[in-house]
């Protein structure tokens, strides 16, 4: 287990996913979170009262722990492209947990990533050999 848990392919995809799930929970922290007073509104700042806010913070504190493991091992040509199946995962979560519209443009913008992380993803089982 403890093998798989620090395999570098391991660690981006869990890279992905805490910054799939920082962005769900901010999402509804906020909007769970009281009103300030009208000055304060734009800030953001009343969000930090959320419980739900925090375990964003926690996700993207877990993703950056994970992310800087993962640029020890992966080319960053390479581990960067990859790591934007984000653009990919935020908006098909936000769908599927928070009900929010995905218009046409934007779902042909998602396959494009989707296209586009395949063509970069060709020459990683090159470079799996070698890790």
């Amino acid at each position: 287990m403890r093998k798989i848990f620090l395999h570098p392919w391991f660690q981006l995809a869990l890279s992905i996913l805490c910054v799939t799930a920082s962005e769900l929970f901010l999402k509804r922290g906020v909007m769970a979170a009281p009103r300030l007073g009208q000055a304060w509104n734009w800030t953001g700042v009343s969000g930090l009262a959320s419980p739900l806010v925090w375990a964003g913070i926690a996700f993207v504190i877990i993703s950056f722990v994970s992310w800087l493991y993962v640029l020890r091992f992966i080319p960053l040509t390479i581990a960067f492209p990859l790591s934007q199946f984000v653009h990919v995962l935020i908006p098909l979560c936000s769908w599927l947990v928070l009900h929010e519209k995905i218009s046409l443009v934007r779902g042909s913008g998602i396959l494009l990533v989707v296209a586009g992380i395949c063509v970069v993803a060709q020459p990683v089982a090159r470079l799996e050999e070698k890790l």
